[in-house]
């Protein structure tokens, strides 16, 4: 498709470059001046390094970040303005490119939309892992452009001081600010810790010793609170034993208040012998004995001692238990104000702590702030830039715009991309079959091209060793130049032609065929002339049927009447041999159309027609039917399925996309059997069809007198051409 309209993409082109050199002859001549800088986050501190900047950078991405962002305030509005200011351009009508004829009424423009133009004529570039950054200004004046590129470059030193000198005096004032409020806070907290050591510390102990103080003091009661109430529950303990004894019964008593009472033992042995001298007197005088009464009332007495001994006792105990439950509530009474004591002390620890905590803290923060104000200061003495110039531009001496060359370029490029989609819009407008390629696109399988017939053609169309003589000859009736012109393209193709047919159906060759064509006036009839011409050829009987009931032509190819043909034939006038005309091409008969019938589509339908051809099909070899166009009436639709193929003529140029889809769509409706299509009136000089304008043959393949050759020689040579289409 390219290929096809080259000349249109390269004129198209052509027209591209033509526009982009006017276009550069009408532009001004722009000069670019360069200005180049330096970065230096670490520049040479003659404080030496003790004394830090506020601004300085520390890590590779913050230092990446510091340049983007100084690149960005090069080109910024600000430094515009500065450079306005400063070289008065706000005022200047060449730099605002005023014509000479307007410069009186001109007034000065403002400064903002100065250091707007200022900023689109300003282009800032940092050339990779470096650290220089190129100012780069355009302008129609060199010198200007050189001027404004050094301008840019101080008035932004000046801006990055200024900057820096007021963010290191706000440093300063804010250092100051706050060492005053650190200052107060310091002395607050010394005279608070003053305080506290007058109120709450004894001065002849420390606070730790008065602590370590009270805590044996807790030691030493806690060990005679637990002494004492070890004691009370002893005694308690006895008096409970006292208070169970049985006085009644004195040998119950248990043995422990006998051996801590003399009293009580001394007693219980009297009571024992007393008791065995009743024992014997009970034995030997009885109860009433007067020994016995007398003894009975020794035992009493003793009893009786024996209970008061055991009171006094328990008396004895209950006092020791009361007087160990005194002492222990003492003892816990004084543990318990020794531990408030010593929680008091904790107390003040923790607030003496806190408030020294305090005093140092601010004392050591008041000391770096007091370390730092000195070193700001410094700093706001000596003004340090992290940028420096290192070439300053020059005047240039090339103009960097208009680009000649790239402009071509660019103009060449666009007005070959532009040629080529016009190239392909063109072509996908174009509906019209132009090659072999385009046909089959369609579906439909294309059996050989048919040239166009010029008024005169080559007689001779043989290569040899020799060179070839051109021998044209002029061209009498086109439908038979098959037969007068043996030897030219058009008879080539047209064997070639039948020797596919021949090859597609080989086992099963088809007798009967339509020839049709999508629309009117694409060369069915020559078509169909030709190809029986060349049938004949070969040696077969070969029968041209007019089946074109409308609009009737092959009659007059052969110069014959209409008065009998297929529809006498069929209205019963004459009978097929009589119809049948015998032509000048041997082997080729004639059945014309015969008088014109008002319905030709209702002759076609009859079953008169169909035995025709079959009795027709049993006397020749082949049957070419030339039928009317599928896309005028329906007669080629009504044909096809009672033949046993149909042949669609397809005319270069003037055949469209869609009628031929419209035809193969109707052949599909009613079942017909297509062979393929035929393209003609093919131009063979364009090599897009695939074709050259000669073809080989072999020098003996026809004899001077034209006569036809015989079936295998033929069937050969067509073979030969086939293969070279």
């Amino acid at each position: 498709m390219l290929w096809k309209r080259k000349w249109l993409i390269l004129l198209i082109a052509a027209l591209g470059s033509a526009a982009a050199y006017g276009w550069t002859r009408t532009q001004p001549r722009v000069f670019q001046a360069d200005c180049t800088l330096e970065y230096d986050p670490d520049p040479p501190k003659p404080l030496g390094r003790a004394v830090e900047d506020t601004t300085t950078m520390s890590r590779w991405w913050e230092t990446r970040e510091y340049f983007a962002t100084q690149n960005k305030i090069i080109s910024s509005r600000a430094v515009a303005e500065r450079v306005v200011r400063k070289l008065s351009l706000h005022e200047n009508p060449d730099f605002w490119a005023v014509p000479p004829n307007e410069r009186a009424e001109w007034r000065r423009a403002s400064i903002t939309d100065t250091a707007l133009r200022l900023q689109l004529m300003v282009t800032v570039s940092q050339e990779r892992e470096t650290r220089l950054v190129h100012i780069m200004t355009r302008d129609v004046s060199a010198e200007r452009a050189m001027l404004l590129a050094n301008s840019v470059a101080d008035a932004y030193i000046e801006k990055t001081l200024e900057d820096r000198l007021g963010a290191t005096t706000g440093a300063l004032e804010w250092l100051a600010k706050q060492l005053d409020g650190l200052k107060r806070q310091l002395e607050q907290s010394e005279l608070a810790l003053h305080d506290f050591g007058e109120h709450h510390t004894n001065l002849a102990v420390s606070l730790e010793d008065q602590q370590n103080i009270v805590a044996s003091n807790i030691q030493q009661l806690s060990r005679s609170l637990t002494d004492s109430k070890t004691r009370r529950i002893a005694l308690q303990a006895r008096l409970e034993e006292l208070k169970a004894t049985n006085v009644d019964d004195p040998m119950q008593i248990d043995s422990s208040i006998i051996l801590t009472n003399s009293m009580v033992s001394t007693l219980r042995e009297r009571f024992r012998a007393l008791q065995i001298e009743r024992d014997a007197l009970i034995v030997h005088y009885g109860d009433a004995h007067p020994k016995l009464l007398a003894l009975n009332a020794q035992v009493q007495t003793l009893k009786n001692a024996m209970h008061n001994e055991v009171n006094s006792l328990i008396g004895a105990a209950q006092s020791d238990v009361s007087e160990a439950t005194n002492v222990e509530k003492g003892l816990k009474t004084a543990l318990d104000q020794a531990n408030r004591l010593g929680i008091e002390l904790n107390l003040q620890e923790i607030t003496h702590r806190r408030l020294q905590r305090e005093r140092d803290n601010t004392s050591k923060l008041y000391g770096t702030l007091l370390e730092r104000t000195a070193q700001t200061d410094l700093t706001r003495a000596l003004q340090v830039a992290y940028v420096r110039v290192i070439d300053r531009a020059l005047v240039p001496m090339v103009p960097v715009s208009p680009r000649t060359k790239t402009a071509l370029l660019i103009g060449s490029i666009l007005g070959l991309l532009l040629g080529v989609v016009v190239a392909l819009t063109l072509e996908q407008l174009d509906r019209v079959i132009r090659t072999v390629e385009d046909a089959e696109d369609t579906g439909i399988t294309v059996l050989g091209v048919i040239p166009h017939i010029n008024e005169t053609v080559s007689a001779d169309n043989n290569y040899s060793r020799r060179k070839r003589r051109e021998r044209p000859e002029p061209v009498g009736n086109r439908d038979l130049i098959v037969h007068t012109h043996t030897k030219s393209s058009i008879a080539e193709c047209c064997r070639t032609i039948r020797t596919n047919i021949t090859f597609m159906s080989a086992d099963r060759p088809r007798k009967t065929l339509v020839v049709t064509s999508a629309s009117p006036r694409e060369g069915k009839t020559t078509v169909s002339i030709s190809l029986a011409i060349s049938l004949a050829q070969s040696g077969k009987r070969i029968l041209i049927v007019d089946t074109d009931l409308r609009k009737p032509r092959i009659h007059r190819a052969f110069n014959k009447p209409l008065t009998r043909g297929v529809t006498s034939i069929l209205l019963g006038e004459h009978s097929a041999n009589e119809a049948i005309y015998e032509t000048e091409i041997p082997g080729l008969s004639l059945l014309a159309c015969g008088p014109i019938p008002p319905n030709p589509s209702e002759l076609l339908h009859t079953e008169q027609f169909h035995t025709l051809l079959a009795e027709l099909g049993k006397t020749y070899d082949h049957l070419i039917l030339d039928s009317p166009p599928m896309a005028v009436v329906t007669d080629a639709a009504i044909l096809a399925p009672q033949v046993d193929g149909t042949i669609l003529i397809v005319h270069a140029q003037r055949t469209t996309r869609d009628a031929l889809r419209s035809a193969l769509r109707q052949l599909r409706d009613v079942s017909g059997h297509l062979v393929g299509g035929i393209l003609n009136n093919v131009d063979l000089s364009a090599n897009r069809y695939g074709y050259s304008t000669s073809y080989y043959y072999r020098d003996d393949s026809y004899s001077a007198d034209n006569d036809p050759p015989s079936d295998d020689s033929d069937d050969d040579q067509s073979k030969s051409a086939s293969a070279q289409a």
